[in-house]
């Protein structure tokens, strides 16, 4: 079993690299979460950490700043560089980013797999800028979908998966950090895909699910997350993640 977001994603990143360019609009309502709570404004810096493949720089407005921070290659690779993009590969414990160089900072469901969770919050309060906003997002302890990733992914997949979720300490943690204006929120959301096959598939990917058959996956989603039909023939799969925003005291 893998236990921490470096080793897990050099190793299975690519699986779910593809997982998110077959179906980039998948998750979009999760990946729009923290955008549409933090309202990025043009001519802001935004620092994205951990940042899989970079995936949230397709969702952000116009004139943003993106800045990947991605400690796996196989995601770091696949980081936008470009006019308004930029990639840092560091640890997330250690952020090679100067003091005060971010207008923003985002985090979103990958914290779950770093073992040093506080001093990552601590680096990413030390890069925003006094007055600057934070956003994450993470699997909730107890949590249908934590149920399912510690559960039946956990039994399903060669490498497992062991996450550490997040409850209401969570608050009191990000105020220790440095954060002001603390707010938590358990916010549900819906995965889209065009059918049932693309869903197993995607899940698959995403999860490193490799020993179970597809019949198993299916009933593993309705029986733990649930999921809906929609009129067009598309599926929707119900998520949940507990959000939480803030701003740099100062």
């Amino acid at each position: 079993m893998l236990d921490d977001y470096q080793t897990i994603f050099t190793e299975r990143g690519s699986a779910y690299h593809e997982a998110m360019t077959r179906w980039p609009t998948a998750r979009e309502e999760e990946l729009l979460l923290l955008v549409r709570a933090l309202q990025p404004q043009r001519g802001e810096v935004l620092v994205d950490a951990p940042a899989g493949g970079g995936y949230l720089a397709a969702w952000l407005p116009p004139g943003v700043e993106y800045v990947a921070v991605e400690p796996a290659s196989p995601f770091f690779s696949r980081c936008p560089v470009d006019a308004g993009h930029r990639r840092v590969q560091c640890p997330l414990s250690k952020i090679e980013l100067p003091d005060a160089s971010a207008d923003l900072a985002i985090s979103l469901a990958g914290l779950h797999h770093e073992p040093h969770v506080d001093g990552v919050f601590a680096e990413l309060v030390r890069i925003l800028r006094p007055g600057g906003r934070f956003g994450m997002a993470e699997v909730q302890l107890g949590s249908p979908a934590a149920r399912f990733l510690n559960g039946f992914v956990d039994a399903h997949g060669r490498l497992g998966h062991h996450g550490v979720f997040f409850d209401d300490t969570l608050a009191d943690r990000l105020r220790e950090a440095g954060l002001r204006d603390v707010s938590l929120s358990l916010v549900p959301l819906h995965w889209r895909f065009p059918d049932q096959p693309a869903m197993i598939r995607f899940v698959r990917l995403l999860f490193g699910i490799d020993r179970a058959t597809d019949a198993e996956v299916a009933a593993a989603i309705e029986d733990l997350l649930g999921s809906e039909s929609l009129p067009d023939g598309a599926v929707a799969m119900r998520w949940q993640l507990l959000t939480a925003t803030g701003r740099k005291a100062g």
